[in-house]
């Protein structure tokens, strides 16, 4: 039987909305679902998940708070977006975080495991940019921490916040952290695969795609042209301007994104077999700093069929 169990949770934003409302229903049908959990794991907003879980808060009040103050951090934003300067004022949101936690709550505090991935522009003791993946198990470097500040590590996403304490966000290592918690589970818990189960909760698997041929595109484009010239520039990697409603805005940084969690779903799924579970309903192409979308992902976490999760954790969960 298995005997180790993982909860992981991507990042997404305002789309974390989904995750968390297809954590309440997997909660309210399951009580003991969060208490049976050995590691809680997330990047970005599902970093606030995952240490909120740890530290003893419900899924009931854990949505609440993002509702009632996280979400607000999202609506206010600055002119250029993503392409030319920062879109979301970070203060609101570091406020939220800090008022959530304890301010001297640090991650040996914490009830449960966590592993949560960041990124280090300038690590002194290796003179060079790391990435970095925060943890509490026993020996852990970080377990003088704080969660708010290993959160907003966690957060910090280049194309819409400024870095946070020389870190930025976790989606640069891994947008789904199941595999580095599997990993954490065999190199640190010395727990043997067959052993392990994994429940990945996404924020939704959106159609984006790119079916034009990219032949000769740039980072930016192939001439060096002016600002007041932008409506002229080519499609390129860096910033799609002509683009479709499934194409993405931003090709590069969304492929890396994207393309990380596809990937360690099919690595965790290799190495775990049925004992591993991804969770992740087909969404639109919803903004992830738009609380507008979050009344229709509710309703999309409330429609998905969830008789196939409810069937792995009755069989790997003691609920």
């Amino acid at each position: 039987m298995t005997t180790y169990r993982i909860m992981t949770f991507d990042g997404g934003g305002t789309l974390g909305a989904l995750s968390l409302q297809l954590l309440n229903r997997l909660a309210y049908q399951n009580p003991k679902l969060i208490s049976e959990t050995n590691v809680f794991s997330g990047n970005s907003i599902g970093s606030f998940t995952a240490l909120a879980l740890a530290s003893g808060r419900s899924p009931e009040e854990t949505f609440q708070f993002f509702k009632d103050h996280i979400l607000p951090a999202f609506s206010a934003s600055r002119p250029g977006g993503p392409v030319f300067n920062q879109q979301l004022p970070y203060s609101g949101f570091i406020k939220a975080i800090r008022t959530f936690f304890p301010r001297d709550l640090r991650l040996r505090d914490l009830k449960k495991r966590i592993v949560v991935p960041s990124f280090h522009l300038f690590s002194p003791e290796l003179n060079r940019w790391n990435p970095v993946l925060f943890h509490n198990f026993p020996g852990s470097p970080y377990l003088n921490e704080k969660a708010s500040d290993v959160i907003l590590r966690s957060s910090a996403a280049p194309a819409t916040q400024r870095a946070y304490q020389n870190y930025v966000d976790g989606y640069t290592v891994a947008t789904n952290t199941s595999t580095a918690s599997i990993a954490f589970a065999v190199g640190k818990a010395k727990q043997p695969l067959d052993q392990i189960a994994v429940l990945s909760i996404g924020t939704g698997e959106q159609p984006t795609q790119l079916r034009r041929d990219t032949k000769g595109w740039g980072m930016v484009s192939a001439d060096n042209i002016r600002p007041e010239d932008m409506e002229d520039l080519p499609p390129n990697w860096g910033v799609l301007l002509d683009r479709s409603p499934n194409e993405p805005l931003l090709p590069f940084l969304q492929i890396i994104s994207g393309g990380s969690s596809y990937y360690e779903s099919m690595v965790s799924s290799e190495l775990l077999g049925d004992q591993f579970f991804r969770l992740n309903p087909r969404i639109p192409n919803f903004s992830k700093t738009d609380p507008s979308v979050v009344p229709a992902l509710i309703s999309i976490a409330n429609k998905t069929n969830l008789r196939p999760a409810f069937h792995f954790i009755e069989k790997n969960w003691k609920c």
